[in-house]
């Protein structure tokens, strides 16, 4: 028998009788090493759920960081927070709220020569599109410190090479105020969104417009995700005049963003066609009116009728709806 499946059956086995009660730290801490780095094929949501409650009911509320293969390549090795479950053990495709945009964006970056992670957080989207094209060059924009150190030492270590920028990406090259989220970095914005339900730290960072960075950098032919928690609005407003650059648009759409009317306005402002992503379900939106589906809140803007993005997507599990 391989060694390295019984190592992960012997795992499995040991969190199902424990996953109640907590071990030793230290036998957990081994266990959750080896866990991280396992065939992404056992990363499971059972399997991840069993981790996470070994690292709740064992370690607690933990800052411990663990080396992993964010659940993409056997072969891939990441620093990331033990508490950050999905990352640390699981797999983006098995995320309800994600999984949809992750295998879209795999899917379409195909047709694209660049891509631009804003709001790249641990990377993941980044990491992704390398594995699926990786001739295609890369591009992140992360403001927080921690993550964008922890981004940029994470693709040197796998020797991907992407142009990293520790900056928020807004309406004009200067400084914003970041609140940068002590509950869950993965929400630091330059919107005050969270600061009424998680604990906040204003920071001062520096900014830069999507226009004057596609023209030093000459991009061309971009796919632009965009996750900046309610400060899409900023960023829009700073990428509209080189919108002909962009082929595919995918971006989250909070309450902010919502209540701007900011799909309208890519829509009047632009030859983009928008499409809210309900999970494998594209709808169209004509006037930037849909009805929310919890828990979804992604949109794809590019320049394909419905009946064109049908037949793009025709192989995929995508389902492009009629109307809009």
């Amino acid at each position: 028998m391989d060694p390295g499946f019984a190592c992960m059956r012997d795992f499995v086995r040991l969190c199902g009788r424990t996953v109640a009660s907590a071990v030793a730290p230290s036998l957990a801490r081994s266990l959750l090493a080896r866990a991280a780095i396992a065939p992404p094929m056992w990363k499971t949501p059972l399997f991840e759920r069993f981790c996470a409650s070994l690292v709740r009911n064992s370690l607690g509320a933990t800052e411990d960081v663990v080396v992993t293969n964010l659940g993409l390549g056997a072969d891939l090795r990441c620093h990331v927070a033990m508490s950050k479950a999905t990352y640390a053990f699981g797999k983006f495709a098995d995320m309800l709220s994600e999984r949809a945009t992750f295998a879209l964006v795999r899917e379409l970056a195909a047709d694209c020569e660049e891509f631009v992670d804003v709001g790249a957080y641990e990377g993941a989207f980044t990491f992704l599109v390398h594995q699926e094209h990786p001739v295609m060059r890369l591009h992140w924009f992360e403001p927080d410190r921690q993550l964008a150190q922890r981004l940029a030492a994470n693709l040197a270590s796998n020797n991907i090479v992407a142009c990293g920028n520790q900056t928020a990406v807004a309406e004009r090259r200067g400084t914003a105020t970041f609140f940068k989220n002590l509950s869950d970095d993965l929400s630091g914005s330059l919107s005050s969104l969270f600061t009424q339900k998680h604990l906040t730290r204003a920071e001062t960072v520096e900014t830069i417009s999507l226009t004057e960075y596609f023209g030093i950098e000459g991009i061309s032919d971009a796919m632009i995700k965009v996750d900046v928690e309610g400060a899409g609005e900023k960023v829009w407003d700073g990428a509209m005049e080189v919108s002909k650059a962009i082929r595919y648009l995918v971006m989250e759409m909070l309450a902010p963003e919502i209540e701007a009317g900011l799909p309208a306005r890519i829509i009047h402002e632009t030859d983009l066609k928008a499409y809210y992503i309900r999970d494998f379900e594209l709808i169209p939106s004509a006037d930037g009116e849909f009805e929310y589906a919890a828990p979804f809140w992604n949109w794809l803007f590019c320049r394909m009728s419905p009946n064109e993005l049908a037949a793009r997507l025709s192989a995929t599990v995508f389902r492009v709806s009629e109307g809009g």
